[in-house]
């Protein structure tokens, strides 16, 4: 029991963390690994961009070449009388290579760069949300996949009977960092693990109870540690804002801001289902 009460500790902070600033500068620190020196194979994965320089900074989403699948058939293509052995080392280096950056690599190839153009600035005009985010939601990167690695074992450690509460403010937490942070398998593994749990969970209320508690905790952090000029300030005063947040709900019923929770993702449940660009989304919306 004591190890998982660490492990969900673990989670969430790592989750909160990598969903402010502070973040930010430490995905920039893990960028340097490995010796990033391109190789014959990263020249060739980096052919079409070198070539045409379309995307800038961002082109890994729009050449072709940077998703698991198509970077695996840019290696094989490289050299015509290397091993498969060689191949197999060099894919998974190039791959490393990428995943270490912040921008990692993107899970699917957007193929009309114009109409995602078009896409991203309805979405910045009318509902305030970036480019940036949009493009890092369909990316991992090496500290999302590590985040969200924890987070599944801390969801799958978590799962009790007994435990409902605890198991949906885990959950709802893990699915505010995972949006908030772009982390695009935190978030769906952590909508897919909350819907189930609340069709399964008989005690509603506890359920309910444990959702709007995780959502306020993590958000009352993510939400004052972003608000600070230093990373570092806004961590400490972010922690000290989320042990204030919880103990006051303890104090207070829940209950009534559930309800009103539920009645605004109702009101907006279309709008937050497009800009997560997943189907857990719609569950999510179902669930509640």
């Amino acid at each position: 029991m004591y190890f998982i009460k660490r492990l969900r500790k673990a989670a969430l902070g790592i989750a909160g963390l990598f969903s402010v600033p502070f973040g930010k500068k430490v995905e920039k620190s893990l960028s340097k690994i490995i010796d990033d020196k391109a190789t014959v194979y990263d020249e060739q994965i980096d052919k079409f961009y070198n070539e045409t320089n379309i995307g800038g900074f961002t082109h890994r989403h729009f050449d072709g070449s940077h998703t698991p699948i198509q970077m695996w058939e840019k290696v094989k293509e490289t050299l015509p009388n290397d091993t498969d052995l060689e191949e197999f080392k060099n894919y998974f280096l190039s791959l490393f290579k990428d995943l270490q950056t912040p921008m990692g690599i993107p899970l699917y190839n957007i193929d009309n760069k114009e109409a995602f153009d078009k896409f991203a600035a309805h979405m910045s005009e009318k509902f305030a949300v970036k480019k940036s985010w949009l493009l890092d939601i369909q990316s991992v990167n090496l500290s999302e996949i590590f985040g969200a690695t924890l987070g599944v074992v801390a969801l799958i450690f978590g799962w009790k009977k007994n435990e409902k509460e605890e198991f949906a403010n885990l959950a709802s937490s893990l699915i505010l960092a995972g949006a908030v942070g772009a982390n695009p398998i935190l978030l769906i593994v952590s909508i897919v693990s909350w819907a189930k749990s609340f069709t399964k969970n008989k005690n509603k209320k506890a359920f309910k109870e444990g959702t709007i508690k995780g959502l306020l905790g993590m958000g009352s952090f993510i939400m004052t540690a972003s608000l600070f000029a230093s990373p570092l300030l806004g961590i400490i005063i972010g922690l000290v804002v989320l042990i204030v947040v919880k103990k006051q709900l303890n104090k207070i019923e829940v209950s009534e801001i559930y309800n009103w929770f539920r009645k605004q993702i109702k009101e907006h449940g279309k709008t937050l289902a497009a800009m997560g660009g997943v189907a857990g989304g719609a569950m999510m919306m179902g669930a509640i």
